[in-house]
């Protein structure tokens, strides 16, 4: 397979208990899928991503605490390489959703497992071919240390603000890239070191949305981001984000 070798490391997201349990029990018959773990909500599944490091994602949209739709653009860049199928009763994610939220695949809730298992097979030979290197250079670890925790104080702020002008994708984004910044820095600072490189890979479009989202973050709060502002503002993608539909025709 050219996307995954050996078994496929598989997590399995849904509020349904009884939904995780006939996928889970249907692919452990599947000997290419190992299903590693399940997760309840969009909020398990970023928890379960970092301790379980699956290489595929069966996700629901509709959950309580955070949705499929959330966490999408936050894992594009603290997972890139992981493979997300929306399965879900609402069709239509790859033509509704902005290009930062949609998922690798989809298949409906209701067509029965058959076609659950087939799409992940398709998927598993897939490799990401839209994957973007982010690399920030040498940062002073304490500044960036600094401007981490403010990205903390700031987030449920820039959120709300996200929210009321219809960017909450692009928060999302950015969301992910500092989750993705945050081990580095903290492990530099752990190790004593005064300055460290920095980088991760994202996915194309996570990587244009959180440029976006960075860009529209106030003056005085973006000063407190600093260093790391402009040196992802530098290193980012950039370019329009396209609808889900011309996504899918490219």
């Amino acid at each position: 397979m050219a996307g995954v070798t050996g078994t496929a490391r598989v997590l399995i997201v849904d509020d349904k208990a009884d939904i995780r349990s006939i996928v889970a029990t249907r692919l452990r018959i599947e000997p290419d899928f190992d299903v590693v773990g399940e997760a309840a909500n969009g909020a398990e599944a970023i928890a379960r991503v970092g301790e379980l490091k699956p290489g595929i994602m069966i996700l629901d949209l509709q959950m309580p605490v955070m949705s499929g739709e959330e966490v999408i653009p936050i894992l594009r860049s603290l997972a890139p390489g992981l493979r997300i199928l929306v399965f879900s009763a609402y069709a239509g994610a790859q033509q509704r959703l902005l290009a930062s939220e949609r998922p690798d695949a989809e298949v409906r809730k209701g067509t029965g497992l058959a076609p659950l298992v087939k799409e992940l097979h398709r998927l598993v030979e897939r490799t990401p071919t839209d994957l973007v290197r982010v690399d920030l250079g040498i940062v002073d670890v304490e500044l960036a240390l600094r401007a981490s925790h403010a990205w903390a104080r700031l987030n449920p702020a820039v959120r709300e603000v996200a929210v009321e002008s219809g960017t909450r994708p692009d928060f999302l984004a950015l969301v992910g890239v500092f989750l993705a910044l945050g081990e580095p820095i903290a492990a530099a600072a752990g190790e004593g070191w005064r300055s460290s490189g920095v980088c991760f890979t994202t996915r194309l479009e996570a990587g244009r949305a959180a440029r976006r989202g960075l860009t529209a973050i106030g003056e005085a709060e973006a000063a407190l981001l600093e260093p790391l502002r402009t040196r992802l503002l530098a290193a980012l993608p950039d370019g329009p984000e396209a609808s889900g539909t011309e996504r899918a025709a490219s």
